[in-house]
């Protein structure tokens, strides 16, 4: 099931779309698409182009007129969950063109450079704690339903803004309670970027904490209020995921991918991966 959740392509400029079926979704050529990827797993592929998505993963590309992308949803037991925005060159080039100079140098690239090609906006990667939290408000918008008209636009605005800019310098007349906030969350996503980073390491809570900038036992406490699982169970989430991914891509197998991530037990790693996935690796090739 496809649904639009706000505007449409060819007279807005902008479309936003909540798909929650097996039945991949066909994009516009010639835009810029931002796939927020809650849950299940998706691959799109052409000439130029190859994006797998796991859960809690996202990608940013631009869909060249001149090529062709296939679309298609890994089967699995989970209920596929995502969110697609759809911008045009020339809507980005309205909204965003006085600032050309500050926006991303593969944007810039893809808006303004006469080149029509496929290309990625930096890598897939996980979602930040924001980035899932605007996702989720996509699909379930936290306001009435005659102030979505407004409240859609400015979150379109905000994730745009996430991707397409550096990220903002900090502000001193911040208020001290969204600075509190805003460093929790800073704290939390340099404890993820650190997890993925050492993905065929053991946890060393020490060092993620310092990489953090705070205590252990705090850091602890916070990433399992704000995101509702322990360091230890996001570090094999995270490993389990790119497992996933690299066996999705067909360049390993299941011992290769186990020891990548730093299993070098297989019937370890086939645990975690059915704790993780709902399936043993081998099933999960199959599917």
């Amino acid at each position: 099931m496809t649904r639009n959740l706000h505007g449409n392509l060819d007279s807005d400029g902008f479309c936003l779309l909540h798909c929650s079926s097996k039945e991949p979704v066909d994009l516009a050529q010639d835009a810029l698409h931002f796939v927020l990827n809650l849950n299940g797993m998706g691959v799109w592929m052409s000439q130029q182009l190859r994006i797998n998505l796991v859960a809690s993963t996202l990608a940013v590309f631009h869909y060249a007129s001149n090529d062709q992308l296939i679309a298609s949803r890994i089967p699995s037991e989970d209920q596929d969950s995502y969110v697609i925005l759809s911008v045009t060159k020339p809507w980005i080039k309205k909204s965003f063109g006085s600032r050309a100079e500050a926006l991303h140098p593969s944007v810039k690239s893809i808006i303004f450079d006469s080149q029509n090609i496929s290309g990625t906006i930096g890598k897939v990667r996980s979602m930040s704690l924001r980035e899932k939290e605007i996702a989720n408000e996509f699909v379930s918008p936290p306001v009435p339903s005659a102030a979505q008209a407004f409240w859609y636009p400015a979150k379109i605005f905000e994730i745009l803004t996430l991707h397409l800019f550096a990220p903002p310098t900090l502000n001193t007349a911040e208020p001290f309670c969204s600075q509190i906030k805003r460093q929790q969350s800073d704290r939390i996503d340099k404890a993820i970027n650190w997890l993925n980073e050492h993905l065929d390491e053991s946890l060393n809570l020490q060092a993620i904490a310092a990489h953090a900038g705070c205590a252990p036992h705090y850091l602890s406490r916070q990433f399992k209020k704000h995101t509702g699982m322990t360091l230890k169970q996001k570090h094999r989430e995270l490993r389990i995921d790119h497992a996933a991914q690299l066996l999705l891509d067909g360049d390993f197998n299941v011992t290769e991918a186990a020891l990548e991530v730093g299993y070098s037990s297989l019937s370890h790693f086939s645990k975690a991966f059915q704790e993780v996935k709902g399936e043993r690796p081998s099933e999960f090739l199959q599917s």
